[in-house]
């Protein structure tokens, strides 16, 4: 299995663009790259380093810096000067306009490149368009739940790791008997079943078991035990 090439975080693909902006033109007769893809990758890059390293960290500032204000002004006690109103950040000017779209322009980019007969995985890692290798033993995949409460309500924690989903299973009995309760895609699951009618409190207990696509794989989680009480 690989990781994704394409950091996740928005401050992690700052570096990640410039190093494809700077070494793209090393290859541009081994991988057929053209002036108009290297000119595209460049703007692209200049405008989302303007973004995240111009633009966001200016209004970041001003933001502390109205922050500030709005607290004197609300609780500042009787008789504290007033402060200078908060001025709107004053920004260099930008680079070329780009049309929105930034990252799928150049995953389309990438995957052109990967596709080109002379492509090499060494010539990725340069790039950095190579996903890191993870190896992942499916035989030995078990979730972790935790349990919390949510307005009353049992909220079951997990973790999807390299899953698709979990099954979760439920004992409202306390007997160890467990039953299907539901399959969730995406954490958390909000168990939303009523107590019984005259029953103020319960000790309900959950497992879970990962599934890759239609199939469970590895462990059944350690159960968790939740108790439940009637808010009104």
């Amino acid at each position: 299995m690989k990781y994704s090439y394409l950091p996740k975080s928005d401050q992690a693909k700052v570096p990640w663009i410039e190093n494809l902006n700077t070494k793209a033109s090393v290859y541009t007769t081994v991988l057929d790259i053209t002036p108009a893809e290297l000119s595209s990758l460049d703007n692209d890059s200049a405008m989302y380093i303007y973004i995240m390293n111009t633009m966001m960290s200016a209004y970041d500032t001003k933001k502390q810096d109205v922050t500030k204000f709005k607290n004197i002004m609300r609780d500042g006690p009787l008789g504290t000067p007033t402060p200078p109103m908060p001025v709107a950040p004053i920004l260099p000017v930008p680079p070329t306009a780009v049309e929105a779209g930034i990252f799928p322009r150049i995953t389309k980019f990438v995957s052109r490149l990967k596709s080109h007969p002379n492509y090499t995985a060494n010539i990725g890692e340069d790039l950095g368009i190579e996903g890191a290798e993870h190896v992942v033993d499916i035989f030995k995949l078990k979730p972790t739940l935790k349990g919390v409460l949510d307005a009353g309500r049992p909220l079951i924690k997990w973790n999807k790791d390299v899953a698709d989903s979990i099954d979760i299973f439920v004992d409202r009995d306390m007997t160890g008997n467990y039953d299907y309760l539901a399959n969730d895609m995406e954490p958390d699951y909000l168990d939303t079943y009523p107590l019984p009618s005259g029953v103020n409190s319960a000790v309900w207990s959950y497992k879970g078991m990962y599934k890759i696509s239609d199939e469970r794989v590895g462990q059944m989680s350690d159960p968790i035990n939740v108790t439940i009480t009637k808010l009104i």
